[in-house]
């Protein structure tokens, strides 16, 4: 998403966006957007596609958090409907510890949030392909850029 915002090929865009955090990641992305409402005026989209993204970024800073919680808890099975899940986390407890530092979760539970992952990929996907793509080959060729003999 965040290379098609900023116009760049996908390659390029990773090389910058792999070593940042999710939430960094995201944070690119809402300023991108506010680039293209400020700066660009909707001419690469229309303020409904931006607001999509934004809506869509927001759903995976919902899905992030649950992910972060699932990564880092150990879980084990209550019972068949139940897992039952302890942080990793020391330290001296805290009452404001105490409450996040164990969760349950219920099967059906973990099957919406596999269920809602899944179909954030897809609006992702349909999203994404509502801007224009920069392929890295219209960088590499001799007509998109003066080589060092010019």
């Amino acid at each position: 998403m965040l290379s098609r915002l900023l116009g760049t090929p996908e390659f390029l865009a990773r090389t910058y966006t792999a070593s940042i955090s999710a939430v960094r990641l995201q944070d690119a992305i809402a300023e991108a957007v506010e680039i293209h409402r400020i700066r660009y005026k909707h001419r690469l989209a229309s303020e409904q596609v931006l607001l999509e993204v934004i809506q869509v970024n927001s759903q995976v800073t919902a899905l992030r958090s649950m992910r972060n919680k699932i990564a880092h808890f150990c879980w084990m099975r209550s019972h068949d409907e139940e897992l039952f899940g302890t942080s990793f986390r020391g330290g001296v407890p805290s009452a404001k510890m105490v409450r996040r530092d164990h969760t349950v979760l219920t099967s059906s539970e973990l099957s919406k949030l596999n269920g809602d992952a899944h179909s954030l990929v897809e609006q992702l996907l349909k999203l994404v392909a509502k801007f224009p793509e920069v392929r890295e080959e219209s960088f590499l060729s001799n007509s998109a850029a003066p080589t060092h003999d010019e």
